[in-house]
């Protein structure tokens, strides 16, 4: 009869292995509303953000599909495009006479997008879903609202 050592390991006892944070792009120019998310979101996620229209196309370009998921603020200061164009853009709904050089290169994707805006109060909801968002959240956020937005949208990608 052959001994088990008890250093051998039982290949159906396995380790179930932790899965890597969900990438997070958030664009937002507003240093506070950035900071506060990064306390709310960051021990469940991994997140990348963009302060303007520029930086979010280097950060589409970079890590395109491996987004988990897209927080867009409307109105970003100082960007030639705001976050509704941004969204079109990644849609691919955009018309390429709107589309400047530094966004030549954005991939279309299809990783949810939510509206995270003061002002989703000055647009109809059906303009911003027909733009590509996935939801709407309001500032200042609900990060259970904002959680809850998520796990829908995850929800309704992957299925």
């Amino acid at each position: 009869m052959k001994r088990v050592s008890s250093t051998q390991i039982n290949p159906s006892h396995s380790i179930p292995t932790k899965e890597p944070p969900r990438l997070v792009l958030y664009v937002e120019d507003d240093e506070d509303n950035r900071n506060v998310a990064s306390l709310r979101l960051e021990k469940k996620y991994e997140l990348v953000f963009a302060t303007n229209d520029r930086e979010a196309c280097e950060r589409l370009v970079k890590h395109g599909s491996a987004l988990s998921i897209i927080l867009m603020d409307i109105e970003l200061r100082g960007s030639t495009l705001n976050g509704i164009d941004l969204t079109r853009l990644v849609r691919g709904q955009l018309d390429s006479g709107q589309v400047p050089d530094f966004a030549g290169a954005v991939p279309k994707l299809q990783t949810p997008i939510i509206f995270v805006t003061a002002y989703g109060q000055l647009y109809r909801r059906a303009e911003l879903l027909a733009a590509g968002a996935d939801e709407i959240i309001q500032k200042p956020v609900d990060f259970v609202e904002l959680h809850t937005a998520m796990a829908r949208a995850f929800l309704h990608r992957a299925g």
